[in-house]
């Protein structure tokens, strides 16, 4: 496997200074780092679905001040499966690929909308969703991306659906409505490859691919029992665009801070490589086909460590060819 770039996810922990993003670009291109993840959310680029110009400029003068690529990590709450107002998340996305338009980035990471619980969680509904709205919610994404897609295309743009991470408020919830467990397949399906792969096959784009998040796809693996590397070579074919840390494949206790779950190893605490269990070796040896970019997303707390996890990624990339006429397994 060698992707296009190894590069960094930008963690600006909220900050909507300009200043800090120059500052963190600078840090991150004086450690050789030719790639890097921005999520433009905090900079004022979008209010009410419409861009603001003069903010959208000021956030792509920065940009254009270093030379980098980019890539662009959209909204995390936007949803275009279940939120109710699908119309204005079009928008919000259009918005998003807009962006990336303006400073040259080429992919735009969504997060699939195949997550039901934050409507009741955040007491927008005050009932599960039924299997008809959770199947209906799902063709809507999938409508909304062949919308989307041409536009995306038009722009050069690689639209990239990320996988998602469980946490034990689902479970809680879940249970307050007397639903076993398992019932999160359905109600967090983007947990899981293949109802990702299902829309992917629907929307049938060359513009439109995986985000595949390994760390989040770890932390399932081991919390519902299935073969996480079976799971990776499931998504291969469809893989365009890579999230990688390192975890200890542990569901959080309910505290969401990175440094109180440090100590306790729990949920996805975006460690640098070789700090956490992920076997990357067998990992990248079932994605032997993959052309795209992978992004270390390492959060603040380790700020001081991103040299460190660049150069464990390139030696363990260095490391994963498999031998002539093997299949990569």
């Amino acid at each position: 496997m060698r992707p296009t770039d190894v590069g960094l996810a930008l963690d600006m922990a909220g900050s909507t200074r300009l200043q800090h993003l120059e500052q963190a670009l600078a840090y991150v291109q004086s450690l050789g780092c030719r790639l890097v993840e921005v999520d433009p959310s905090t900079f004022r680029t979008i209010v009410y679905g419409q861009l603001r110009r003069p903010q959208l400029e000021e956030f792509a003068a920065v940009l254009r001040n270093f030379d980098l690529r980019y890539s662009i990590h959209g909204l995390a709450r936007l949803n275009l499966a279940y939120d109710p107002r699908h119309e204005l998340c079009r928008q919000i996305m259009a918005c998003q690929i807009e962006i990336c338009r303006r400073v040259g980035a080429s992919c735009l990471v969504y997060h699939s909308g195949l997550q039901a619980l934050d409507l009741v969680r955040c007491g927008v509904r005050s009932t599960l969703l039924t299997s008809a709205e959770l199947e209906e919610g799902a063709r809507r994404e999938v409508a909304a991306f062949r919308d989307l897609a041409p536009v995306a295309a038009d722009a050069g743009v690689l639209l990239a659906m990320e996988n998602g991470d469980p946490h034990q408020w689902e479970y809680d919830l879940l249970a307050r409505f007397g639903r076993p467990r398992t019932e999160i397949a359905a109600h967090h399906a983007r947990l899981y490859v293949e109802p990702i792969v299902r829309q992917l096959e629907a929307i049938d784009h060359a513009h439109v691919g995986l985000a595949l998040d390994i760390g989040h796809l770890y932390i399932v693996a081991q919390e519902r029992g299935f073969d996480y590397l079976e799971a990776v070579r499931t998504a291969a074919p469809w893989v365009r665009h890579l999230h990688v840390s390192d975890n200890l494949g542990l569901l959080d206790q309910g505290f969401d801070t990175e440094h109180e779950c440090w100590p306790f190893g729990e949920a996805d605490i975006h460690l640098p490589p070789g700090w956490g269990r992920i076997p990357y070796r067998e990992v990248f040896a079932r994605l032997p086909g993959f052309q795209g970019d992978l992004i270390l997303e390492i959060k603040s707390g380790f700020v001081d460590y991103l040299g460190e996890a660049l150069t464990t990624m390139q030696e363990i990339l260095r490391g994963i060819d498999p031998p002539a006429g093997s299949d990569g397994l």
